[in-house]
């Protein structure tokens, strides 16, 4: 067999996405904040195109007459010359992408509402969200805040308890350690003096100490580490004392419970902090929290030998304590939501319109079409302005393509689920994307694309695009009920049960059957569990 090199021609069909289809995708999967940072961008990047209101407020009868006087056609550079664009010259594209927004102006909204006497950088100011302080932060304020005379007081308790720990002492946290893994006992520490002089460096040192045991804390408000591995990893080592007066300061700051070596010392810390006694919410605390945390009542009563009322009236004091006082405090900033639809109840229907008033209304510089126009002598510039031009025109189109397909698609998502927005989530009806890119006549990625990231604002409240498709259970007419409409029936059921016997996931099942709804009861656990909903037992009131 002869091997080599030789050339065949073949004719097939490639399908292809052009520059202007990439971009309406592109477009298309933007929510309303993302498609004001991304024309934001545009316009930052190209000189072509501008704000509509802007354009107005510069002159816009100038730019009126720069057009009038324009031809109409793309400069005709040369006779015989073959058109470069079979949609239309680029002079008639610019012009027919201008005319889309100007048709898309709400009522009653006029380019001049832009103007006017502000200061954009004093509302941005206005409208930018604080800066959420830290935990550690707020801890090192108050610590920088307390005189001397409160560090002396603390130094105080803590050498006439001796040899325990600061906080709530090591026989009273004995349990700690089944509770959470970071609970260490504090053996006094060999080498260093367990006495106090109440110096002046002594207290200069015990502040400096606070520190250490601050950024040791996490987002939970728990510590960490033990105070003997807080103690090896600084240079040079401190008395031991000296930290257990720092992690008794940090102890007894706000918000209380902070500095906790577990769940168990930060509830105690809350209850030593309150003028009353509560003995048995401590004994229970220590001893029983494992039971506690599912709802084993009976078992702590006989454990301590007390009637189930006063558990219960215990319980109660210790639900209201906060078991993670550090999640008040820093965490991620708050994500805010702008509607890309708005669904409007009209004369017994519902009509929706697609939100466009946080987006700059565009349209396409008619200085750089005339510099187009003129560019003919100059093939390097021609060729870099027909480039600004022709994704300047793309990003236009695209955004008008977008504002016509979401309107459909959000318009349609109210007519099928008309009936949750008249009723509530029982009425929800099971419904996939498919459906809608039928009735439509799209491809489903279009649908797919069109919700993603994307809420729409209704009489009941506003909700992802996505929650409206869902699938659902088979009902024995052979209707299918939507998996949130059974998530509230399930819910009703728990709400109406007998506390005194709660219903066991196989009775809910026994209860859907009867409304024709028939799942299984490993189905039943998944949306209770997806809830957060406890089991029987747990939900059992003694």
């Amino acid at each position: 067999m002869e091997l080599g090199l030789s050339q065949h021609q073949a004719i097939k069909q490639i399908q292809t996405l052009s520059p202007q289809m990439y971009m309406s995708m592109e477009i298309l999967c933007l929510n309303s904040m993302d498609l004001e940072e991304r024309v934001e961008i545009e316009l930052e990047n190209n000189e072509t195109l501008e704000r509509q209101e802007e354009a107005a407020a510069d002159g816009g009868d100038d730019a009126a007459a720069t057009q009038a006087e324009s031809p109409s056609t793309e400069d005709a550079d040369a006779p015989g010359e073959v058109a470069e664009d079979p949609l239309g010259s680029l002079e008639d594209r610019m012009e027919r992408a201008d005319r889309y927004y100007e048709d898309d102006v709400p009522p009653g909204r006029s380019a001049s509402s832009y103007r006017g006497e502000r200061d954009e950088k004093l509302e941005a100011m206005s409208n930018t969200a604080e800066r959420s302080i830290s935990l550690q932060d707020y801890l090192e304020d108050q610590v920088h805040m307390l005189s001397d005379e409160e560090v002396l007081e603390t130094m105080r308790l803590v050498q006439a308890r001796g040899d325990d720990s600061a906080g709530m002492g090591e026989a009273s946290v004995a349990g700690a350690a089944e509770v959470d893994s970071n609970r260490t006992e504090e053996p006094p520490a060999e080498g260093h003096s367990q006495q106090l002089d109440f110096s002046d460096e002594q207290v200069k040192a015990a502040r400096e100490l606070c520190s250490s045991v601050i950024f040791n804390i996490d987002e939970r408000g728990y510590l960490m580490y033990s105070l003997d591995e807080i103690r090896a990893s600084l240079e040079p080592a401190p008395e031991m004392i000296l930290l257990k007066v720092a992690l008794e300061i940090v102890q007894d700051l706000d918000p209380t419970g902070v500095g906790g070596r577990g769940l168990e010392e930060c509830l105690i810390l809350q209850l030593e902090k309150d003028r009353q006694d509560y003995p048995l919410e401590e004994r229970i605390i220590r001893e029983y929290l494992s039971e506690l945390s599912h709802n084993r009542l009976p078992k702590i009563a006989r454990g301590l030998g007390v009637g189930i009322e006063d558990i219960k009236d215990a319980v109660q004091n210790i639900a209201s304590l906060n078991p993670l006082p550090g999640k008040l405090f820093g965490g991620e900033p708050p994500h805010y939501i702008k509607p890309d639809a708005i669904a409007e109840e009209v004369e017994g229907g519902y009509e929706v319109r697609v939100e466009s008033t946080y987006t700059p209304r565009l349209r396409i510089s008619p200085q750089y079409r005339e510099l187009y126009r003129q560019s003919r002598k100059d093939p390097e510039l021609k060729k870099y302005l027909k480039k600004k031009l022709d994704n300047a025109e793309w990003l236009v189109l695209a955004i008008r393509q977008r504002q016509a397909t979401l309107q459909k698609i959000a318009q349609e998502i109210v007519n099928i689920q008309s009936g949750f927005l008249d009723h509530g989530i029982s009425h929800l009806k099971a419904l996939k994307m498919a459906d809608v890119a039928e009735i439509l006549g799209v491809h489903v990625s279009t649908i797919s694309r069109g919700i993603s990231g994307k809420y729409i604002q209704t009489p009941r409240g506003i909700y992802p695009m996505k929650f409206f498709f869902t699938g659902g259970a088979m009902k024995s007419s052979g209707d299918v009920e939507a998996r949130g409409s059974v998530i509230q029936r399930i819910k009703d059921f728990i709400e109406e049960e007998d506390k005194d016997s709660p219903l066991s996931d196989v009775a809910i099942v026994e209860k859907l059957k009867e409304v024709e709804i028939n799942i299984s009861r490993r189905t039943v656990t998944k949306y209770r569990e997806a809830e957060a909903i406890p089991s029987s037992r747990e939900r059992r009131e003694y």
